[in-house]
């Protein structure tokens, strides 16, 4: 069965250049803070479904569906009011074993943007990209160059032609990996010629994310490794990853090189979930959160885009997004987060969102908010026949 990922899509509306500032939105990003019992900085808590007000029947049609249908999930991850309610682990894979998070990196990134707001070593999202790398002599030089923004960046809106899902990924004149031979991915991708104006159309484009990486180091002193455990991986209790860098230039793989724990991904998520507060200290402003997770893109096309974080319209939350199903999706109106990773196909279908609309949404609230497996295997066909194949993100090394 095919269903492939909608992620190059025309953008239908305009850009904001300012952190605080919206045009469309999926309702509050996150519910005010709640009390909480405990953090798992140090370990996560167990308890029923049941105890958190959720029925486990619903969620277990998660097992079922992924055993029946053989879907090369690696795990499944659900937190209910801080809580892990339910959870599973497939093949050889187990709690404590790092997994490819592909470009759920991307989110991640974004957050560091964020930190470094807060901190005051960059202005704000506004910011010329060109700010932030004063030494480069730059090939195809268009004077629209100077007007990409972070913001462009963070929602792939540079302008900059950069063919990463129109040309398969083995042709050597596929960005993505002509990026990662370049030996210097930045200065690739400042390279790039211009094909719209900044701002002017939404393009799925891997090469901005590697931008934002080099925008860290330059604005703060830190590699992005560094500047991500001190200031977002060690407050919330990560405490081991790894992450990819291109052996040439040492630049690590911002767009999708980071490897995690599931419960480690939750981590992130549930920071998201309570506004970037954890444990009574701010990791993250407030109103970064709730300006990342606008959906500022209308894709016209089932998903809305904002900083990095997706979305479906109609629908009470917002995730990030990493090939072969890596997920990491947070509700706010219900208080959870769910995490899946996995080894899921091109052509294989891709049940994530269906697992979170049918079982966790129903697991809380006690009725079905979508069709059943039939009807999205369906739509999910028809989809992949007018839409272009989801995002490969190439090698991964780890990191030294």
């Amino acid at each position: 069965m095919v269903c492939r990922k909608i992620l190059s899509i025309l953008i239908l509306m305009g850009f904001l250049l300012l952190p605080g500032a919206t045009t469309t939105a999926q309702g509050e990003a996150t519910p005010a803070s709640v009390a909480r019992e405990y953090w798992p900085t140090e370990q996560w808590l167990n308890t029923t479904p049941e105890e958190q007000g959720m029925n486990f029947d619903d969620l277990d049609r998660i097992d079922e569906v992924i055993t029946e249908e053989g879907i090369e999930i690696d795990s499944a991850v659900v937190v209910k009011n801080g809580y892990i309610v339910y959870e599973k682990y497939y093949g050889y894979w187990s709690q404590y074993m790092v997994h490819t998070i592909q470009s759920c990196t991307k989110s991640f990134m974004s957050a560091l943007i964020g930190v470094a707001i807060d901190k005051g070593y960059i202005d704000n999202v506004s910011q010329p990209i060109l700010d932030f790398f004063p030494g480069y002599i730059i090939d195809n030089w268009d004077p629209r160059k100077e007007n990409i923004t972070l913001f462009h960046c963070l929602t792939m809106s540079t302008g900059l032609e950069f063919h990463e899902v129109d040309i398969p990924y083995e042709d050597p004149e596929n960005d993505l990996f002509a990026m990662y031979r370049s030996g210097d991915m930045w200065q690739y991708v400042l390279d790039c010629p211009m094909q719209n104006d900044p701002g002017e159309h939404w393009s799925y484009n891997s090469g901005g994310i590697e931008l934002l990486g080099g925008a860290i180091e330059h604005a703060t002193g830190y590699e992005v490794a560094d500047f991500a455990e001190q200031f977002l991986f060690d407050p919330i209790g990560i405490d081991y990853f790894q992450w990819w860098r291109e052996p040439n230039s040492n630049q690590y793989g911002c767009g999708g090189g980071l490897r995690l724990t599931p419960r480690d991904m939750a981590r992130f998520g549930f920071l998201y979930l309570n506004n970037g507060t954890w444990n009574d200290t701010q990791v993250i402003s407030s109103e970064w959160v709730e300006a990342s997770t606008q959906m500022y893109y209308d894709t016209g096309a089932w998903y809305e885009y904002g900083m990095t974080w997706w979305g479906v319209p109609g629908y009470e939350f917002y995730e990030a997004t990493g090939h072969y199903e890596q997920k990491i999706y947070v509700l706010p109106e219900e208080d959870i987060v769910v995490v899946f990773t996995g080894d899921v196909q091109d052509e294989d279908w891709h049940p994530t969102d269906w697992f979170v609309m049918e079982c966790v949404l129903s697991s809380a609230a006690g009725n079905s908010f979508w069709p059943g497996p039939a009807t999205v295997i369906g739509l999910s066909i028809l989809l992949a026949l007018v839409l272009p194949a989801p995002i490969v993100y190439g090698r991964h090394r780890l990191m030294q």
